[in-house]
């Protein structure tokens, strides 16, 4: 077991990795680009830096004997350290840095599941504007999702148009280029896998997305589609994450077509939005299996406790005032709810600041009280406002 892990990157991810680490008696050091960064509050040693600044990335490293991410923006020059003091025997990488380096590039990863025939959208690649119509629409249709190659997230990088009839409404930038799928439902599986190639995975989620920001607004679990569908969903993420030989949790998220048909969307090497769920739905949460996972202890056979349902709280103008400048768990303001504040600082609208989570003998039920504990936390924003 290794008892000195490293993250990098400090958000929220980075803060509930941190606390499930400290609860299995793993010390933990986080580096981060702000010193404002939630995980950093709960780190044993936290470093503040530039992630491309080689000697304060050395001085992260030597406190480490093995290291994970919260997000996949790492300096490609970063993780050529990585790769170089793994090969080198000195400290562990849990996903391997060559796996990040592969999939934070959405042309990289795209040609990557085609290549291991694993099911997706076609796509057509792009190193800025499009010089011809023909060479993409000819092949997607008029109606198709753009994505920046590297650095999108929260929905940020992605646009769509529902009708592409002129060069200059794709960005100039390098993308990838899809088809839209209108009638798809969108569903996310989370799994982890140990060292050993030993697999645990929590049953798949449904996911609903802000239009406007393409950022998720709702969390379900369990995912409603068919038991059948479930498994072979499950199956699916098993089989992507084998055939990377990852360690660590990783979310696949897929599109479910009017036919019942699964095509990966993205895969993301580590810890999830999709998965907070996980912190009181199951009797171990997302976090502990990676940490778990990556430090070298056994995963825990994973147990679904009751339907659940999970709710972003995004940042607006009006809830400036609410939001509190330390992370804050609250289980007990509202019935049947949770309430997590990222203890981020207020600014872009429609930045992650907290979420909810709450739990019912349904999905609906669950439903019904995460939107109550929502509403009673808006009036309360506006009371204080006015």
């Amino acid at each position: 077991m290794s008892t000195r892990l490293g993250i990098i990157g400090g958000g929220q991810l980075g803060l509930y990795l941190c606390e499930a680490a400290q609860g299995l008696g793993v010390h933990v050091s986080v580096i981060a680009e702000s010193a404002d960064d939630a995980a950093l509050r709960c780190a044993d040693r936290a470093i503040v830096g530039e992630l491309d600044n080689a000697t304060v990335f050395q001085q992260f490293l030597d406190g480490c004997d093995v290291i994970t991410f919260d997000k996949e923006a790492v300096p490609n020059e970063s993780l050529a350290k990585l790769i170089d003091a793994r090969t080198q025997g000195r400290v562990a990488v849990h996903p391997g840095a060559d796996t990040l380096l592969m999939l934070k590039d959405k042309g990289l990863q795209k040609s990557w599941l085609q290549q291991q025939n694993l099911p997706t959208l076609p796509f057509h690649m792009l190193t800025g504007r499009a010089s011809s119509l023909e060479s993409v629409v000819g092949k997607l249709g008029e109606a198709v999702v753009q994505k920046v190659r590297c650095g999108g997230y929260d929905g940020r990088g992605v646009q769509i148009l529902r009708s592409l009839h002129s060069e200059q409404q794709l960005w100039d930038v390098p993308s990838i280029v899809e088809p839209f799928l209108p009638d798809c439902s969108e569903i996310a599986v989370i799994t982890a896998r140990d060292q050993a190639g030993n697999i645990q995975t929590f049953p798949p989620v449904s996911m609903e997305f802000d239009p406007e920001l393409n950022s998720v607004k709702t969390v379900s679990m369990p995912a409603a589609v068919s038991p059948q569908l479930s498994a072979a969903a499950q199956a699916l993420a098993e089989r992507v994450v084998t055939q990377l030989e990852g360690v660590g949790v990783f979310a696949i998220e897929m599109f479910v077509t009017p036919a019942q048909e699964l095509l990966i969307n993205e895969i993301s090497p580590r810890v999830h939005n999709s998965g907070h769920v996980t912190l009181d739905a199951c009797n171990v949460s997302q976090f502990e299996q990676h940490v778990r996972a990556v430090t070298g202890l056994p995963l825990l056979a994973i147990e679904q406790q009751s339907p659940a349902v999970m709710l972003n709280i995004l940042y607006t103008e009006a809830i400036r005032q609410q939001c509190p400048d330390t992370p804050v768990t609250d289980r007990a303001a509202y019935p049947g709810a949770a309430l997590y504040w990222y203890g981020k600082a207020p600014g872009t609208i429609g930045r992650k600041m907290g979420h909810i989570n709450a739990l019912g003998g349904s999905v609906e039920a669950a439903g019904k009280a995460a939107a109550s504990a929502l509403e009673k936390l808006s009036s309360k924003k506006s009371e204080q406002a006015a």
